[in-house]
């Protein structure tokens, strides 16, 4: 991911995962060292769920669901992410949504009609 970042010209950051632990009531963010713990935990031991994910725009990226599939958004769809908002926390980046440009989507937007906000 390092490498792609710099051979597009764009910046390397690594994006957090926030995990709870509970239900209803009772749930709670994972902090302190139970999150530092969470996110340290391999990608296949964690089912493909990294806890420390790099979002570079540009890089591609696929739906790993059927979202919308009568209009184009399904499990396999291949996109390019085109950006990513996130907030800021002790340092930490939380992705919070991601604008992803899936060329099979046919959206209402007219200027970018194949943009997805996820």
């Amino acid at each position: 991911a390092k490498a792609f970042a710099k051979a597009i010209g764009q910046e390397f950051h690594l994006y957090y995962s926030t995990d709870h632990c509970g239900r209803g009531k009772s749930k709670r963010e994972i902090s302190g060292i139970a999150a530092e713990a969470a996110w340290n935990v391999s990608v296949k031991s964690a089912q493909d769920l990294g806890g420390r994910v790099p979002y570079i725009p540009g890089m591609p990226v696929f739906g790993t669901e059927n979202i919308a599939t009568e209009l184009g958004l399904s499990k396999g769809s291949l996109g390019t992410l085109v950006s990513i908002k996130f907030e800021e926390r002790e340092g930490r980046k939380y992705a919070v949504s991601a604008e992803i440009d899936f060329p099979g989507y046919k959206g209402k937007n007219i200027k970018f009609p194949n943009h997805v906000l996820l």
